[in-house]
């Protein structure tokens, strides 16, 4: 098998595995975080939202990092800063074996400077091994096999949390269990990216000079890009936080809520590896549909789910434990788990698009152009998640409405003032 894949399709699938065993750690605990925290407030005097202001200063720092990372991940490469990126990872969910509230800020701000330089380098790394004809196919493959950790880690949620006797409390002996596990894990990510082989076709001399990022970022073609990316972080924070944090917090939903969450994760993650594969398998046929079309498909997916999503959660759902009833329906468990997954595929929809229009466009300049997009992405995650605790759902639901509309106009329009040249001179040429 492996003989009949070239030496950049295996750097990839290498790349989406390392991914895969960190975001099965940080993703998994992301779901339950707010949760863990809450169940913890009152033995341990902490702040019962510290889990909402952890993920803002995580975005917070994750934002501002994200200017300088484009120069750090040239100077150390890609692989080496992804490597450097995990281990911050790892710093912060050892923070949970003794629930600190001094230690789990700190431990987010290291986080979010990790997150600027492993994402920069994944970007980079990606577009090295990618060309204009394999940069679509490569980035669905990536995102399957590295939000395939959701799946896994919603299974090692749901085992544990049904042999641990838990209800909608988490004990200090499964958190102890949970993040022991997740910073094992996060480290053997870090030995897998620390193991990629550099591309023969990289070259030394092309070096990102520090104001190099800021000079991408005020042209015509991301200034437009920006809504797009803007609403890829509003809609993470969401699915990530704000979305879990609702189906633990809604007892209507059943006693153990905490299997719950691992369902969801499991049917977030089958929705992202859905797209991800279609995407990948369907390379040449998605081609002919354009970028925007899935962009389309996406925005429809992610409406559909924000209706579902209103109608079945109470509006307190984000901020309180509740017993009351959603806005249209009685909160229902398969209703629950079908808007996960929609969330899932919308989300997937976006990012392999954005992905592969990056390394197409910007393939000169792909730490930069990388960068920004995480620049924008973590800025609104930021401000999102510190408003989820001040928002009823509703309010959620607007925001999201508005913003994902706004996005897909954005795109689409980017999408026209780009490519039609290109289109007419390869027409030119051909004649």
């Amino acid at each position: 098998m492996a003989g009949c894949l070239s030496q950049s399709t295996i750097n990839v699938i290498q790349l989406g595995f390392g991914f895969f065993l960190n975001f099965f750690a940080f993703n998994s605990q992301g779901f339950i975080e707010e949760a863990v925290i809450e169940s913890s407030s009152n033995g341990h005097n902490m702040n019962k939202h510290a889990g909402y202001y952890s993920l803002s200063i995580i975005y917070a720092v994750f934002t501002v990092s994200n200017m300088v990372a484009a120069p750090f991940v040239a100077v150390l490469t890609p692989k080496w800063s992804m490597m450097i990126g995990v281990l911050c990872y790892a710093v912060f969910q050892a923070g949970f074996l003794y629930l600190n509230e001094i230690y789990l800020y700190i431990s987010s701000g290291i986080i979010g400077f990790g997150a600027a330089i492993l994402w920069t380098g994944q970007g980079t790394y990606l577009s090295q091994n990618s060309t204009a004809e394999t940069s679509s196919r490569n980035s669905a493959l990536l995102w399957a096999l590295a939000e395939g950790s959701l799946v896994g880690g919603g299974i090692f949620l749901f085992v544990v949390f049904r042999t641990s006797d838990t209800t909608d409390g988490i004990r200090d002996s499964t958190v102890h269990i949970l993040y022991g596990v997740f910073t094992a894990i996060t480290l053997l990510a870090a030995v897998t990216l620390a193991l990629l082989k550099i591309p023969e076709s990289v070259e030394n001399d092309d070096r990102e000079k520090p104001g190099s990022t800021f000079s991408l970022m005020v042209t015509k073609e991301m200034l437009l890009m920006a809504s797009v990316f803007a609403y890829t972080g509003i809609e993470q924070s969401f699915w990530t936080g704000v979305y879990p944090t609702c189906i633990s917090f809604t007892r209507q939903l059943g006693s153990n809520t905490n299997s719950l969450l691992a369902l969801n994760s499991i049917a977030t993650g089958i929705g992202q590896i859905a797209a991800g594969l279609i995407f990948g398998i369907l390379d040449g046929r998605t081609k002919k549909l354009g970028r925007d079309s899935i962009v389309l498909l996406g925005t429809t997916v992610h409406l559909v789910a924000f209706l579902l999503i209103y109608m079945n959660f109470p509006a307190n759902a984000p901020l309180e434990k509740t017993d009351d009833s959603g806005g249209i329906l009685k909160p229902n468990l398969a209703i629950a788990l079908i808007c996960g997954g929609l969330l899932g595929f919308g989300d997937a929809c976006w990012n392999t698009q954005i992905y592969a229009y990056l390394c197409d466009v910007h393939a000169q300049k792909s730490s930069e152009a990388f960068a920004l997009f995480k620049f924008y992405q973590a800025g609104l995650s930021c401000a999102a998640f510190y408003y989820s605790s001040l928002l009823a759902l509703t309010w959620h639901i607007v925001i999201l409405v508005v913003t994902s509309i706004v996005a897909a106009i954005c795109f689409f329009i980017s999408e026209r003032i780009r490519f039609t040249p290109l289109k007419k001179e390869d027409f030119n040429l051909r004649l």
